[in-house]
């Protein structure tokens, strides 16, 4: 078994891809998203490393989250899912044809394996790792933002939270559950929901989540919703090699982004431009 477990936060531009190599060797997978600038793909990465994801997790369920899915059949199809259990693929299918007319097809694949591929008894193995997800029913919420899975990892007594694209109601829902307030308390490392956009920044949210870093997936075009700075005010920092201190970190400026996280909790965070 590996003591050391990595975290890698893909530029996706305004798409999702992280991935988890556990203590265990396996792959734990949230989102599936890819650069459409240069055309860098999980499912390639994968197949350099002769490496399927163990468990993949579909943290929100619209097309930037899912763009490479496709390319996972049928070589590289996860062993386990997990998706949001109030969301039914009928719903969702629904969903999309009343918002486009259409379902794009990293969505039909998602909506193909929840109804016919990963059916049945749930089952949530241990990595050598703490996880925990959390999320809201349709009967709550029926956009696919607010309907993300929140994912909570904790190795070493460091915590990580990936909120995919929750939004500013999502978060205050959330709010009144003991448990996700707990996680926030233990979290050091915070991905900024929503790529940064300002409708996924909920300031209550830090009045019980104290981060180290804060991390942005995006690209080089900033929309109007992301020009704030918000979320500087509320991480402590970290100390960079080149001396500098930084608070919040953008797969945007400094590429894909790496931790390295042991088992005593003193983590390395690494920049990667070229990968």
């Amino acid at each position: 078994m590996n003591t050391i477990t990595k975290i890698h936060i893909f530029d996706v531009e305004h798409g999702e891809c992280n991935i988890i190599e556990t203590p265990t060797g396996h792959i734990i997978m949230i989102g599936a998203g890819h650069n459409s600038s240069t055309n860098w793909r999980p499912s390639n990465w994968l197949k350099a490393r002769g490496q399927t994801p163990h468990f993949l997790v579909l943290s929100n369920l619209d097309r930037d989250h899912l763009s490479d899915l496709p390319s996972f059949e049928p070589n590289i199809r996860p062993e386990l899912l997990k998706h949001n259990d109030f969301v039914t693929p009928d719903w969702l299918e629904n969903k999309k044809i009343e918002e486009s007319g259409e379902v794009h097809d990293s969505v039909q694949t998602a909506i193909h394996w929840m109804r016919n591929v990963f059916i049945g008894e749930k089952v949530n193995p241990e990595y050598g790792v703490e996880k925990l997800f959390f999320h809201h029913s349709p009967s709550q919420f029926q956009d696919t933002n607010n309907l993300s899975v929140v994912t909570f990892i904790a190795y070493g007594g460091v915590g990580i939270l990936f909120p995919g694209d929750l939004e500013i109601a999502g978060w205050k829902e959330f709010l009144k559950n003991p448990t996700f307030v707990e996680c926030l308390r233990r979290t050091k490392i915070f991905i900024a929901s929503h790529h940064g956009r300002i409708n996924g920044y909920c300031s209550e949210v830090f009045n019980y989540c104290s981060p180290d870093i804060i991390i942005i997936s995006d690209k080089s075009v900033e929309h109007d919703t992301q020009a704030h700075n918000s979320y500087q005010q509320h991480a402590g920092g970290l100390h960079f090699g080149d001396d500098t201190v930084r608070k919040v970190l953008t797969t945007r400026n400094d590429g894909k982004i790496t931790i390295e996280l042991p088992p005593n909790g003193v983590y390395t965070v690494y920049r990667i431009s070229n990968y």
